[in-house]
């Protein structure tokens, strides 16, 4: 044991100043103001198997101020190793864990940061693992589990990158505020930071086993902060569950995008379970932001509920141009206990939301203040409010044809300012729905584009009698709508009988208890026909043998039917009445 509290004088137990190659293993360091420096022209050094902060077996602080501190131009110096024997157990300090400071391409991995031995309680350090200052290129963590550190119980962050030029930098594949079985709390109060001009940092990342596990925490997950901060990247991270993605382990808010921080991008994330919101972006000038392909509200297949408590995504106090779902790559935001989006003060402007499944929330889907459905204003007019209080679309007709199985969807948008409705991109979902009788869009469908005088007009497959259907309008200026009122899909009652059905007979039509089908006057060679009732459900299938055949049609209720004659050249169409 090195104990600097008997070395008068002495500020560091170690200071590698111009020296490569070395290696500090197995000491327990306490009492200095650091214990291990590392600074000037440093690399290749290896820092392993140390308590650093913390008496013999890790049970009780032995205080530095830092711990470790990378200093002013080292580079390729390693933290840590992949096996149980290089694991630091940096904890107890009273400021930093582990702290990167004007350093370049540096590796951290495998300890524990704030944590004792067996990784089943706190010895906080202040902050766990701070990369600070024109750091770039370090990494902190890796893609294997023996890589991952445990940053947890740490007084305020986990992990955080801090300054203009703080560039760079990958965190991948740790814990932070969790144990070391990712199912119980050891919060911090902050799980990762971006700050101060902190820009071009990846949390998690596309490779496996990049994906950070952030929950647990008393405060914010992930904290994205700051004038300058920006083009970070969040991508494929566990934020507010435990390692498995299927049970609560809950931070405040998931993540918090504020102070303001711009351009940030949010993709692929579970983020589920939080106590507060899956997502905000809070304050003037968090502006173009992007949030695709996250899971808000559901566990990690999907579909099963884990929702936040509160809104799956919330924006106020001045955010413009963010947009929540792209084309094809829309989140899936449902379970939540209170909307899907919330869209809060009236300097909230320009925000897209687009392709997204928005199901199964507590309120509504999309939600502009003040609280529930807003009515339209004529015209549009009435623009004071978030996102400029952006009109829904209102449906007229929704008609399944059930013949070619298309759906034919109309309706008009009430827009009269900034132009006009030319170009007003109207989008169409499936409907969970919701109880308001305005939707809540489960199930994207298709867009359509409303013309100089608002009309609009979609013709989409796969939409069934009865389903229920929602809307959409996003202005040029990229205001979203919340969701129109709910229209159910209607069937043609008045069929066409098409141009092959000519020299085909039906009789007698109306009929109580047989038909015949008589096609001997056609060319075609026929093989069957098919029996549909109005709304497209298919009742009988008859292979036909010969080219006049008779049906009973006795079991069946009064009413009108369709009945399709297929052949080897056309499909033909004839209506049937049945007395």
């Amino acid at each position: 044991m090195i104990d600097g509290e008997h070395l008068y004088g002495s500020d560091f137990a170690f200071n590698l100043y111009n020296v490569s190659g070395v290696t500090i293993k197995g000491l327990i360091i306490g009492g200095f103001t650091v214990g291990i420096e590392i600074a000037g022209t440093c690399y290749n050094n290896i820092i392993s198997g140390n308590y650093i902060g913390c008496n013999f077996n890790a049970t009780d602080t032995l205080t530095n101020v830092d711990g470790i501190e990378i200093s002013s131009g080292p580079y390729n110096n390693t933290i840590g190793g992949n096996t149980i024997a290089d694991r630091n157990i940096i904890s107890g300090n009273n400021h930093i864990g582990i702290r990167i400071l004007n350093s370049n391409s540096n590796t951290i991995k495998g300890n524990y940061v704030g944590l004792n031995r067996t990784g089943n309680a706190a010895i906080r350090n202040y902050d766990g693992i701070s990369i600070e200052g024109t750091s770039k290129y370090n990494m902190v963590g890796g893609y294997t589990a023996a890589e991952r550190n445990y940053a947890s119980g740490n007084n305020a962050y986990g992990i955080l990158t801090m300054g203009a030029g703080c560039y760079y930098n990958i965190i991948a594949g740790n814990y932070i505020g969790t144990d070391i079985s990712g199912t119980d709390p050891i919060p911090n109060t902050y799980g990762f930071l971006c700050d101060d001009g902190s820009s071009y940092n990846t949390l998690g990342g596309r490779k496996p086993g990049a994906g950070n596990l952030i929950s647990g925490n008393s405060g914010y997950g992930v904290f994205l902060y700051n004038m300058g901060t920006q083009k970070d990247t969040v991508v494929g991270n566990l934020i507010g569950t435990d390692y498995t993605g299927t049970a609560a382990l809950p931070n405040s808010i998931g993540i918090l995008i504020d102070g303001p921080s711009f351009k940030q991008y949010i993709d692929s994330n579970l983020i589920s379970g939080n106590r507060q919101m899956g997502i905000e972006f809070h304050a003037l000038g968090t502006d173009g932001n992007i949030v695709i392909r996250n899971k808000i509200g559901t566990d990690i297949s999907g579909t099963l509920p884990l929702g936040n408590l509160l809104d799956g995504v919330r924006i106020l106090e001045g955010p413009k141009y963010n947009k929540i779902g792209e084309a094809g790559k829309g989140n899936i935001i449902a379970f939540n206990g209170g909307n899907g989006i919330l869209v809060i003060t009236a300097a909230d402007l320009y925000n897209t939301f687009t392709e997204n499944s928005i199901y199964d929330n507590g309120e509504l889907g999309i939600d502009l203040f003040p609280q529930g459905v807003t009515p339209n204003s004529a015209g549009n007019t009435d623009t004071t409010g978030p996102n400029n209080l952006m009109n829904y679309p209102v449906i007229q007709s929704a008609t399944l044809n059930t013949i070619t199985g298309v759906t034919t969807i109309s309706g008009i948008i009430d827009y009269t300012i900034n132009g006009g409705p030319s170009g007003i991109i109207i989008e169409l979902f499936k409907s969970d729905n919701n109880i308001s009788g305005y939707g809540q869009g489960k199930e994207f469908i298709g867009s359509a584009i409303a013309d100089a005088s608002g009309n609009w007009n979609l013709n989409v497959s796969g939409i069934n009698f009865g389903d229920v259907v929602t809307t959409t309008a996003t202005d040029a200026l990229g205001n979203t709508s919340e969701f129109s009122k709910n229209k159910s899909v209607g069937t043609y009652t008045n069929i066409s009988e098409n141009e092959n059905s000519s020299d085909i007979f039906i009789f007698p039509n109306p009929a109580k208890e047989s038909i015949t089908i008589d096609f001997t006057a056609y060319s075609n060679d026929y093989f069957f026909v098919e029996l549909f009732s109005i709304d497209g459900k298919l009742l009988r299938h008859i292979v036909i043998t010969q080219n006049k055949t008779d049906v009973n049609i006795s079991y069946l209720s009064s009413g009108i039917y369709i009945i399709k004659i297929i052949g080897n050249k056309d499909v033909a169409i004839k209506k049937l009445v049945k007395e």
